[in-house]
């Protein structure tokens, strides 16, 4: 079984090749046509029952990976935990959101939307299709972009400036909580105690703590620009009426 396509790792991966635009084509088009069929022909019902599905499934892809390490033997708790602002998204959804919350989506919209651009057009992949670590990897990765345009729209759960505030506090404290657990584990998470050893962009953000302190305010402008869409729809809106 370990012998299976799925678990053998490859090298199939090149960055914006087939198998990496793929999945981005397939993400805009579920965030326009996701939501215009939900909106249109979809119960309340249905529309909740979609967000928790896809809730789940973020869930499940984030606990299958661990699993399928652990039983691989490959698993290793200094790098292979959900501690990145992605997994950790993907693996609270289903508890946080299963009844859908503005004052929770608020704040992960701009953690998904903000964190997971790099991770989405840069990747860190090696891995192509039909392995596991590349499939993992896109679900969780596009999928919460997916989702998050979906809640925004369908629950009409729309973030305010106030919004970006609240997210940014939030982001500290999880900072707070990854560098607690990098000083048990004696791990680097979200790259905390120090920089990647390839070549990276926070190669050009200075030495530690400084590119810390330097990613923070590049965040907090990412902030900013995704907000920049619901701003625009609450102005033309406003404008409108």
């Amino acid at each position: 079984m370990k012998d299976s396509p799925f678990f053998v790792y490859n090298k199939d991966f090149t960055l914006f090749g087939t198998q990496h635009l793929i999945p981005i084509i397939a993400m805009i088009v579920l965030c326009i046509a996701l939501p215009i069929i939900a909106k249109r022909y979809w119960s309340k019902k249905t529309q909740l029952a979609v967000s928790r599905a896809m809730a789940i499934l973020f869930a499940f892809w984030v606990i299958f990976y661990i699993v399928v390490l652990i039983w691989m033997g490959r698993f290793d708790a200094k790098t292979d935990l959900p501690f990145d602002i992605c997994n950790i998204t993907g693996l609270l959804l289903p508890f946080l959101m299963w009844n859908p919350r503005y004052r929770v989506h608020e704040i992960f919209y701009f953690w998904i939307l903000a964190g997971t651009m790099q991770a989405i057009f840069t990747p860190h992949l090696y891995n192509g299709f039909p392995n596991f670590v590349y499939i993992k990897y896109w679900v969780v990765h596009c999928g919460l972009v997916v989702y998050a345009v979906y809640m925004t729209v369908v629950f009409d759960f729309k973030p305010t400036l106030r919004s970006i505030l609240r997210a940014f506090i939030a982001l500290q404290i999880y900072v707070l909580f990854v560098l607690v657990i990098n000083l048990i584990l004696g791990s680097n998470y979200v790259y905390m105690m120090h920089k990647p050893p390839t070549a990276s962009a926070l190669d050009y953000l200075g030495d530690w703590p400084w590119y810390i302190l330097w990613c923070e305010l590049i965040g907090l402008v990412f902030f900013f620009i995704v907000y920049l869409p619901v701003g625009l729809m609450r102005k033309r809106k406003t404008t409108a009426t």
